[in-house]
């Protein structure tokens, strides 16, 4: 985000209304009159050129998943994340059942005492807090303040306090190196907090994973993304990596069959894919610049945050913009916190790109 952005801290009570997710095109589809089937949906951050999914054996769907299947998933992920060993993973059906379920689960292991969480960033970190019944701070400060402002929450001498970090940042793509995230694990360890870093966007830069360091980070739980990256959220999987003496208490808490067998075939296959996912990190970086490019010369928008996944853009008509572009089937992502701000996934396809295009010819401001 901008110097301009103020420091806004706020604790929320329990929000019962409906959080403006991305995706969702059935409600787009009802307030334009255009079929679902022919929306261009550029409103999330998911890769829209999916890992190729294979043939999937019958008896994946004609039996309960195996122990050996989980087992297999895990030591894939494993590798990918590059962890010292799977015994520091725990997987389910995808990141935010994982979301919902730590607030409960933390305050069975951990006296909690406050919960703060940067961002402006995904709103339902703090919606899932509040339901376990902590009372939340969030911190919508800029983006170079955010390491800081953890560091000094840390720093009071209070313990019991979890700090919660989306990294990189959704929407604004801010990302804090590795290194200084794994001093702050440190500190969190030493005064006895807890640090819960959200690396669902991080897969572009595995180089600035903590995944690996996660044996020097006791007090630290790392959540990560399989359907973003790898262009399946349909599959729903999700990982959180954190101690292997955590593990085994969260997996009993989850409960067995968590997650599809033919999910877990897919993924263990994808997990392993090296040259499919280096592919697909140098195309995301030239298809993310190639989105700047079209966006701006044809627009008054400004780029001021990008992953390699999505962009952020500024500006102020950026409801008309938004309008413009649904009327021609296209949903894009604006935000309650901010009316300035509009994001945008990434085209698939040729005639995706050369339809977006061909909708910001014909914008007129």
């Amino acid at each position: 985000m901008t110097d301009k952005t103020m420091h806004k801290t706020q604790t929320t009570p329990i929000d019962t209304t409906p959080i403006n997710h991305g995706g969702s095109i059935d409600l787009a589809a009802q307030k334009y009159g255009i079929a679902v089937e022919n929306w261009l949906d550029l409103s999330t951050g998911i890769n829209p050129v999916g890992y190729p999914v294979p043939q999937i054996a019958a008896h994946h769907w004609q039996r309960l998943p195996l122990g050996s299947e989980l087992t297999a998933l895990k030591n894939a992920a494993s590798q990918y994340y590059q962890l010292p060993s799977p015994d520091h993973l725990v997987c389910t059906a995808g990141t935010q059942s994982l979301i919902q379920t730590i607030p409960f689960w933390l305050r069975d292991h951990s006296h909690i005492s406050s919960v703060h969480i940067l961002g402006p960033t995904y709103a339902e970190h703090g919606r899932c807090w509040q339901r376990a019944g902590h009372a939340c701070t969030h911190h919508d400060i800029p983006a170079m303040k955010r390491l800081d402002m953890a560091r000094s929450l840390f720093e009071t001498g209070i313990s019991g306090t979890v700090v919660i970090l989306v990294n990189p940042n959704n929407p604004d793509g801010a990302l804090i190196p590795a290194s200084d995230i794994a001093d702050l694990s440190n500190l969190a360890d030493q005064s006895n907090n807890w640090l819960i870093v959200d690396e669902a966007f991080i897969d572009c830069e595995p180089d600035q994973s903590v995944c690996p360091n996660i044996d020097e980070m006791p007090k630290t739980l790392v959540l990560r993304s399989f359907g973003k990256f790898f262009g399946l959220a349909g599959i729903r999987i999700g990982c959180v990596v954190l101690s292997p003496a955590l593990t085994r208490d969260l997996e009993e808490r989850i409960g067995p069959w968590a997650i599809p067998g033919p999910s877990m075939e897919v993924a263990t296959l994808a997990f392993a894919d090296h040259d499919w996912q280096q592919a697909t990190r140098d195309r995301l970086r030239k298809d993310r610049d190639r989105l700047e490019a079209l966006v701006t010369d044809h627009s008054p928008l400004k780029c001021v945050g990008a992953t390699p996944l999505f962009l952020l853009f500024d500006g102020q008509q950026v409801h008309n913009i938004a309008d413009h572009l649904a009327r021609k089937g296209i949903l894009v992502r604006l935000f309650d916190h901010d009316e300035t701000k509009i994001r945008f996934g990434l085209p698939g396809t040729k005639d995706d790109w050369n339809r977006l295009e061909a909708a910001f010819r014909a914008l007129t401001m």
